[in-house]
């Protein structure tokens, strides 16, 4: 046996509309079809991998955090270049949704971090040539 890929990540929430929003507007990924499931969601492609939005209105509540971390559990999604990155915080701004930079992180990256309407930790990341380990580390072992 060989694992090959990862195929999709899903996030159950309480409200697809809301969450359908989040994810189209601010994050902005492309929906695709979705096949007639019994329940109410919404299917996002990015590259190879589909990211899948299910409605279970009862599920509990994610731990409710002041404070955002990066070693909570999490999905992060790569931008190219910082313009994207400035746009994705100023879109998240504009919604007063809080956010931190993990500053001079030792992986060579620009992780920034918030929550989705439904509690769960998102992280975008990009390249970031002026860290001193973007040599040592990002071009090491991501690229």
């Amino acid at each position: 046996m060989k694992l090959s890929r990862i195929d999709h990540v899903a996030f159950s929430v309480k409200d697809v509309a809301r969450s359908k929003d989040f994810y189209s507007r601010i994050m902005g990924l492309p929906e695709i079809p979705r096949p007639n499931f019994s329940f109410p969601g919404v299917w996002y492609k990015l590259g190879d991998i589909m990211i899948h939005i299910i409605q279970m209105p009862d599920q509990p509540e994610q731990a409710d955090r002041a404070q955002l971390s990066a070693q909570d559990a999490h999905v992060a999604f790569f931008v190219e270049n910082v313009d994207d990155l400035n746009e994705i915080i100023r879109k998240v701004e504009s919604e007063n949704i809080p956010w931190y930079e993990l500053e001079n992180a030792p992986s060579g990256l620009r992780q920034v971090f918030f929550k989705d309407p439904d509690g769960h930790m998102v992280e975008i990341v990009t390249p970031n040539p002026e860290s001193p380990y973007y040599e040592s580390v990002y071009l090491k072992y991501y690229v």
